[in-house]
């Protein structure tokens, strides 16, 4: 079963002794899909059961299928070869007990990525599949804390590239880009094949660099067939490239193309302000947003905060009326699942705030989602605001609409949309051009 140079050259270099342990204790292969992957982990598998005599192989994926889709390659192989089989001591495919066991002891055993999942175990080599997929550690901490007693232990991480939400994937390869750039004593050892970013989907240069199985299990033609799929979807699967969210509710590249760095909300125009408090409490933007000469939208951020604890909602209610003061805003929007307290504030201090939810507030992503692919909406290219709105999920309802995930990551995201909704309701009123700075 002979491994492709990609899969030799981890196998060979991953495999490194120092002084009679690992020289690499952390293992991370990121490549792209369909590379041969599942084979790799496949062998690392057989090696530690029947050539290195490991106690216990542990192993996990946050999709349980990942995981039971390797153990069956590794079962496949061990009943094609005689050698094999008559080492096993039994083979147990019961639901939530998968098992190997040799006859010298070595086991291998599927567990849930969970944190109390492997309690009581004791590790010598762990894999996580699927790395990317982990939006917490708690997986990780979960198998890590198994080979705390091990003499020699071994943790294999794999996957293709995530979106900012893959925590675990993203601290590891954070982890692994320190170590390059400063030399650290670090153990990890990282192989990744990713194509280097600027590089447009369609390059035959990206194909190769992500996709080292290109020209012995897969073919330009298969790649070449993807083309069509969502920009971020051939990123991460086929290009291994980060992309900001996988699920996003905007078009690729589509806010980044609406930028105007010379632009600016002066006071004196009229001004809608949206205000977005996060779930948890900790942190609120405040977003305004002018109708322009044109009659496109112009948004700019105007104050985003965050704390270590719940923000009291007299201080919001404070700072969004100096803003509000300061540009003579007609109007407050806020969400209804965080702005009543903060609402009803400000209307005692003289000004004119509302709150939406429901149909409104999907009202607003659909607006939102129109004005900035119909090129009606204006920004100031703001970092903070930028990566609130890329930051952004979809989700569907039942009956095929859609709506913006409220999250502290796109906080500012969502006050933007709610003073999109209200300059796009005054300028469907008729009575005056919108336009969002």
């Amino acid at each position: 079963m002979p491994l492709m140079p990609w899969q030799k050259y981890v196998m060979d270099d991953a495999s490194k002794y120092v002084n009679g342990k690992w020289e690499h204790k952390t293992v991370g292969v990121l490549v792209a899909r369909q590379s041969g992957k599942t084979h790799l982990l496949r062998m690392r598998i057989l090696a530690g059961l029947f050539l290195w005599d490991e106690p216990l192989i542990l192993a996990t994926a946050q999709n349980r299928d990942v995981a039971l889709e390797t153990m069956r390659a590794t079962i496949e192989t061990i009943d094609q070869h005689e050698w094999l089989r008559k080492k096993v001591k039994s083979i147990t495919r019961a639901n939530g007990r998968e098992e190997i066991e040799l006859k010298n002891g070595s086991r291998y055993k599927i567990i849930a990525p969970s944190p109390g999942a492997a309690r009581g175990m004791s590790a010598s080599t762990c894999i996580l599949d699927e790395a990317r997929m982990h939006k917490t550690t708690d997986g990780f901490a979960a198998l890590a804390y198994t080979l705390n007693a091990s003499s020699n232990p071994q943790m294999w991480l794999c996957s293709n590239a995530g979106d900012i939400h893959s925590v675990l994937l993203n601290q590891i390869r954070n982890r692994a880009i320190q170590k390059i750039e400063n030399n650290t004593d670090d153990d990890i050892g990282w192989y990744e094949w990713s194509a280097e970013p600027g590089l447009k989907l369609s390059d035959r240069k990206a194909w190769a660099q992500a996709n080292p199985a290109l020209g012995h299990t897969i073919s330009e033609d298969v790649l070449q067939s993807r083309m069509g799929d969502p920009p971020e979807i051939i990123q991460t699967e086929l290009l291994c490239q980060w992309v900001s969210t996988i699920s996003s509710p905007w078009p690729h590249a589509a806010f980044n193309q609406c930028a105007n760095p010379e632009l600016k909300l002066e006071p004196g125009p009229p001004t809608w302000i949206g205000v977005e408090v996060s779930p948890d409490r900790t942190h609120f933007a405040i977003v305004g947003s002018q109708i322009m000469d044109d009659n496109s939208i112009a948004v700019a951020l105007m104050d985003m905060q965050e704390s270590d604890k719940a923000i009291d909602d007299l201080k919001i209610a404070d700072i969004v009326a100096q803003w509000a003061k300061s540009y003579s805003a007609e109007s407050i929007v806020l969400n209804r699942f965080s702005g009543d307290s903060i609402a009803s504030k400000l209307i005692q201090a003289g000004l004119r705030a509302d709150v939406i939810a429901g149909a409104k507030y999907y009202q607003a992503g659909d607006e939102t989602l129109g004005a900035m692919t119909g090129g009606r909406l204006i920004h100031g290219n703001q970092p903070e605001l930028t990566a609130s709105v890329n930051a952004c999920i979809k989700k569907t309802t039942e009956n095929g609409g859609w709506y913006v995930s409220r999250r502290k990551q796109s906080t500012a995201a969502v006050a933007m949309m709610l003073a999109i909704h209200r300059a796009t309701s005054r300028q469907h009123s008729g009575e005056i051009d919108i336009q969002i700075a």
